[in-house]
């Protein structure tokens, strides 16, 4: 049964948005925009919000700016990333708390739960793990203290709910479930830098949003970034192609900028690393400032690269979509993508990790096979390509993370399972195809099939690997961003 809310649903004429501007530059030291403060308002009339806003604009604080006009709500914020969450507790203006393995593990599942239903927080950042968890949802979701407080369910990183979104989570197509934890009034609000139409419909259909959503777009279109295809010249297995990031004349660590290598199996992140340990022995550069970071290493590992790269100790860390996602790091001058990733979006959340502090002009190289760039790719290969992520994402979850989490008694969803909440309780089930729900459906546009959303995909990836035309011109057009709000100094970003 869910229990009764507590938290004032608002009319328009109720809201004062210069009142709330200041409260945010006194307690949050920002002043938010115009279409940061328009979300917090529809948040504040209880209305789903669909924010589909580039990195770096002020996605994440749209969550906290409805807090500011009552201290008693909360917020829950689903987060994929233990590193993001945990940063996000840290540099936050407001009571926050992460719900994690590595929080659970310091301060004890049960205190972190009694601390949330006292009041103590007002803003719950949890990855989606804890966040479908019938621990979670008995200990804390399920509970008056906190649904009878909670006004609004906001879920970052959003384009992981999608097979095709670049960095596709289980958990997080499991998200759904959370709608029939709460009061009907309270709003989701979802959040992502790329979700394109054909993602959108996807995140739409898995969470259930309501047709009347209110949507905000701000370009994602990355001008300082420089993009560029080569093709391979040597045989892929010697990776002789990297060589190039170790530049000629290199006598140590500092000389070779800050740059992330993303590999598209964990197995050719350890493989790389081996090439460029070889490579910079050879000009007497200690090879400590080369690493590999993967779903497969433990979380401890993870925090100390996250650190280092933080600092400069290491100049080249080759990876998967593992790392980065939602991390503030702004020294990554330079991103290589070695191989054609499964997705036009993960192509550019990959790339969007170079310069994302918008005031230093930064790289991002392509390195595929002479094959890709004469023959494209094809929507089979983009079909196999992203179930082939899907599985591995599935099978890289970090064990020591997931022990963690089955300690403190949360039990992990796998495959593509959905978690489903009717009146005979909780059950679970493969996620299909899609069918039509009368609901949900847009009025004004056909919704995207799995075929479409293929074609469009592998058209895209062969323009961008064939260098068709104009490579930001290709990213532009397919988000759509010369329909979105621009990016303009002081006026929609403060870069």
């Amino acid at each position: 049964m869910v229990a009764t809310s507590r938290v004032r649903i608002y009319k328009a004429e109720e809201i004062d948005l210069d009142d709330l501007t200041a409260k945010a530059q006194a307690i949050l030291q920002k002043k938010p925009f115009v279409w940061q403060l328009e979300i917090a308002e529809a948040i504040l009339r209880g209305e789903d919000v669909i924010v589909d806003v580039g990195t770096g604009s002020g996605k994440t604080l749209c969550f906290t700016l409805p807090l500011l006009k009552d201290e008693t709500d909360m917020v829950l914020v689903v987060s994929p990333l233990t590193a993001l969450m945990v940063d996000q507790a840290k540099e936050a203006q407001v009571a926050t708390v992460a719900i994690c393995a590595e929080t659970m593990a310091l301060a004890g599942a049960d205190n972190l739960y009694k601390e949330i239903l006292s009041g103590k927080f007002c803003q719950i950042v949890v990855s989606p793990e804890i966040a479908t968890s019938a621990a979670f949802r008995t200990a804390v979701l399920s509970k008056k203290e906190f649904s009878g407080v909670l006004h609004a369910v906001c879920i970052d990183e959003a384009h992981c709910i999608s097979l095709w979104g670049g960095s596709f989570r289980p958990d997080y197509a499991n998200l759904g479930v959370l709608r029939g934890c709460f009061p009907k009034h309270v709003p989701f609000v979802v959040a992502s830098a790329t979700l394109p139409d054909h993602i959108l419909d996807d995140v739409r259909r898995k969470l259930r949003l309501s047709e009347s959503a209110k949507l905000v777009r701000v370009t994602n279109a990355r001008p300082n970034v420089a993009l560029s295809v080569r093709p391979m010249r040597f045989d892929n297995y010697s990776m002789a192609d990297l060589r190039f990031l170790i530049p000629s004349g290199a006598s140590k660590a500092d000389d070779i900028p800050i740059t992330l290598v993303y590999c598209n199996k964990w197995i050719a992140c350890e493989d790389a690393v081996d090439r460029l340990h070889a490579w910079a022995a050879t000009e007497g550069i200690p090879t400590d400032c080369i690493a590999f970071y993967h779903a497969k290493i433990g979380e401890k590992q993870k925090r100390e690269l996250e650190e280092k790269l933080r600092k400069g100790e290491i100049r080249i860390l080759v990876c998967t979509d593992a790392v980065g996602m939602g991390c503030d790091m702004r020294n990554i001058a330079r991103v290589v993508l070695w191989g054609l990733p499964p997705s036009f979006c993960a192509l550019v959340q990959r790339a969007g990790r170079a310069g994302r502090d918008f005031g230093t002009l930064r790289e991002a190289i392509l390195i595929v096979p002479p094959s890709v760039i004469k023959n494209g790719t094809k929507a089979a290969e983009i079909e196999l390509a992203v179930q082939e992520a899907a599985d591995a994402q599935a099978e890289n979850r970090g064990d020591e993370a997931e022990e963690g989490l089955e300690q403190n008694g949360i039990e992990v969803t796998q495959g593509n399972e959905q978690v489903l909440v009717n009146d005979g309780g909780v059950q679970v089930e493969q996620d299909s195809e899609p069918e039509d729900d009368p609901h949900e459906k847009l009025k004004h546009r056909k919704k995207f099939t799995k075929s479409d959303t293929n074609t469009l995909e592998a058209r895209y990836l062969t323009l961008f690997a064939c260098a068709a035309r104009c490579l930001q011109v290709i990213w532009d057009e397919f988000f759509g961003n010369d329909k979105k709000l621009q990016l303009k100094y002081l006026t929609t970003t403060t870069y």
